[in-house]
């Protein structure tokens, strides 16, 4: 499991082999850029690369960023939709992440 500032390592076959200099550094270079987006930022980033002329397909787009694919699919029906109902302020829903260990008193 990778850390929060570490960078995915490709899996893709292109890069294993090291047989497309070019192709390798694109990779390296997107994921260098994910690592500093948030979470809906990466989904949106990927979706919406997915939707590209020659872009890899969701498999290999996972290979190479280690997004899962089901992920880089809700970022495009996302975008589709516009982003609605998904508030600029904050990265998740209202109500959404993992509850609280205490109950914050009200005083």
């Amino acid at each position: 499991m990778k850390t929060k500032n570490e960078i995915y390592q490709c899996k893709c076959d292109i890069c294993k082999d090291k047989s497309d200099t070019f192709l390798t550094l694109q990779h390296q270079q997107m994921n260098l850029f994910l690592s500093r987006l948030n979470e809906p930022q990466r989904r949106w980033y990927l979706g919406l690369y997915s939707q590209q002329p020659d872009s890899p397909n969701d498999c290999n787009l996972s290979k190479i960023t280690g997004v899962d694919e089901e992920t880089i699919r809700r970022g495009r029906k996302e975008l589709e939709n516009n982003l609605d109902g998904l508030p600029p302020e904050r990265q998740r829903k209202k109500g959404g992440g993992r509850p609280l260990s205490e109950k914050k008193i009200q005083s």
